[in-house]
């Protein structure tokens, strides 16, 4: 019998249900789980609900050393391949954060760097956060200061930034309150925090269930609109917008990510693969993944 957790995660609760039993194995290794571009989709250990909240959680999760451990190891040729549409991506998005100016950012999980250079494309000064010993050697390659250690280090080296940014990073966190504590330190007065990451609250979600795709291994809290803004404000952030998020990325790429999610329809989808270009960029968003910003007081 799966252990229960004494209370919720975020508001402490007690009124827990296993709401999705752990299932299959991680794809490739403990490593091949933390990539970015995993395709680990629905592996994963007991998922719980609070039915207070709504938060949902791994339980039990690895230890915070075991996944610095993991993350550190990780490397990704996929997501390399990938670049142009990250750009894309990136791009995209940095028209939601206004102009540069001169203003200091870091990206924490700054990965490969390639925000890093869009947004110093736009004007910032960036610095990146990045465990990952692969990843962080490619963003400083790109000439950018990459930390390899943890943020709690980073404000006991007093360092502040008017723009913090988080993409596809908070799910991963094995205490998010803690590391976002961490980064309102970060933050001058003033500044802003930007954050994406799946929505356990959308339609999608809920209409899928459990045969949600990003039930993985990999993502340790699930987070909705609400929860979210909840934890934010908590650590002492105001919440100043909502709104999806828009991942742009290869035919290729997406047709593997419906395989892996989807087995039934695997053949079909691998039929499809070699009808149509690999490198066609295709804007996906079905409304589960969220960009949350809010700024410091």
């Amino acid at each position: 019998m799966a252990p229960v957790p004494d209370a919720c995660y975020l508001c402490q609760g007690r009124q827990l249900r296993l709401r999705h039993p752990a299932r299959g194995t991680p794809e490739g290794g403990d490593v091949a789980a933390y990539r970015c571009t995993s395709f680990g989709h629905r592996a994963h250990p007991p998922i719980w609900e609070c039915e207070e909240c709504g938060m949902l959680f791994q339980w039990p999760m690895r230890s915070a050393e075991a996944l610095l451990q993991a993350y550190g190891d990780v490397e990704d040729p996929l997501y390399v391949a990938e670049k142009d549409n990250r750009y894309r991506t990136f791009r995209r998005v940095l028209k939601q954060m206004g102009p540069g100016q001169g203003r200091t950012l870091l990206d924490v999980g700054a990965y490969c760097g390639y925000f890093l250079d869009v947004a110093r494309e736009g004007g910032f000064r960036p610095e990146g956060l990045e465990l990952s010993r692969w990843a962080a050697e490619h963003a400083r390659a790109l000439g950018f200061t990459v930390h390899g250690r943890p943020l709690r280090e980073l404000v006991a080296r007093g360092n502040t930034y008017d723009v913090v940014t988080l993409w596809d990073v908070v799910e991963h966190f094995a205490d998010p309150r803690e590391e976002l504590a961490m980064a309102f330190q970060l933050v001058r007065p003033g500044g802003r925090i930007y954050l994406s990451t799946i929505d356990v609250s959308s339609l999608v979600a809920r209409l899928l269930g459990g045969q949600w795709p990003w039930l993985m291994d990999m993502h340790l809290f699930y987070f909705g609109r609400a929860t979210l803004s909840m934890l934010l404000e908590e650590v002492g952030f105001r919440v100043v917008g909502v709104r999806t998020y828009t991942h742009i990325i290869s035919a290729d790429y997406l047709l593997r990510k419906l395989a892996a999610s989807f087995h039934p329809a695997a053949p079909v989808l691998g039929g499809l693969r070699r009808l149509v270009p690999h490198r066609w960029s295709v804007p996906f968003n079905l409304g589960d993944n969220m960009l949350m910003t809010a700024e410091r007081p």
